[in-house]
Formats: structure tokens, C-alpha cells, sequence
């Protein structure tokens, strides 16, 4: 008897001494011919209604002000928002192009807004207002078109 659990023991153990390699991880895939590899989008941020509001009230009060900030353009006594480049220049998710040339927003408007996220900034692209990386040029989110401003 004592042999017999002595065995049995032994099988048990067998196993369990056994070294094991650690698994090496599998290389990533390459693409399939003709597709490009591209990092995963991100999730857009959402521009609160509040926010949204606050910067249409900013260009609002300016002009009621007699004043026109960019992009607003004088006509004569009025001032008005130059209608929308037919293409933006920028895309949801993407980096801003190197050529594109974009901006801060007024200071009195970015008093207006709630703060930027953390790692982002406001900045001003032709008409557009936007929520973009720092260091990336990422566009996160459009705050508002300034030529939709009625």
C-alpha cells in the first residue's frame, strides 16, 4: 500500500515539476496588399450645448458691440460671418494638415467656454472653432462654425 501512494505521489508530481517556456507573443499581422495600416480612431468629445451657446452669444454681443472679431468680416457698417469653405481643411480624428493655419480664439471667448480637456486647446480653423490635441494637432471636436451664426 505504502508503494502504491508513494507512485501515485510521484505521478502527480511529474507534471508539476515539468518547466514550461514562457508563450512568445505572435509578431502583429502585416496588412493586406494594397490597405494601410492606420491607428484606430478615437472617440470624439462631445462640445456641451452650453458651450455651443456661450460662443454664438460671444460673436453676438461683439457685433452688437460694433466690434468684428476674426473670422467675422466688415461690410460697410455691418459685421458678418464669411460663408463656409465649401471643404474643410480638417478632418474629425486626424491631425490638422501642416499647412493649415490655425489659431487662438479670442480671450473673450475662451472666458466664455468651459476649460479645455486635459491635453487639448481651443483653436480657430477659417470659420470653425475646435477642441485639438496639444503636440498632436488631433481634432477632437468642432465647438461651432462661426458662419452658421445668425
Amino acid at each position: 500500500m505504502r508503494i502504491l501512494s508513494i507512485a501515485l505521489l510521484s505521478l502527480l508530481a511529474v507534471p508539476a515539476m515539468a518547466q514550461t517556456q514562457p508563450a512568445k507573443p505572435n509578431p502583429p499581422a502585416a496588412p493586406p496588399p494594397g490597405k494601410e495600416s492606420r491607428p484606430l480612431p478615437t472617440l470624439n468629445m462631445v462640445v456641451s450645448q452650453r458651450d455651443r451657446d456661450a460662443a454664438f452669444g460671444y460673436y453676438r454681443d461683439e457685433i452688437a458691440a460694433g466690434r468684428c472679431p476674426a473670422p467675422l468680416v466688415r461690410k460697410g457698417k455691418e459685421c458678418s460671418a464669411p460663408p463656409a469653405p465649401t471643404a474643410r481643411p480638417w478632418k474629425l480624428d486626424q491631425p490638422l494638415p501642416d499647412g493649415v493655419k490655425a489659431e487662438a480664439p479670442p480671450p473673450g471667448l475662451i472666458a466664455k467656454l468651459s476649460p479645455s480637456p486635459a491635453g487639448h486647446q481651443y483653436l480657430r480653423v477659417d470659420t470653425d472653432i475646435l477642441v485639438v490635441g496639444l503636440g498632436t494637432r488631433n481634432v477632437a471636436a468642432l465647438v461651432v462654425d462661426v458662419s452658421r451664426l445668425q
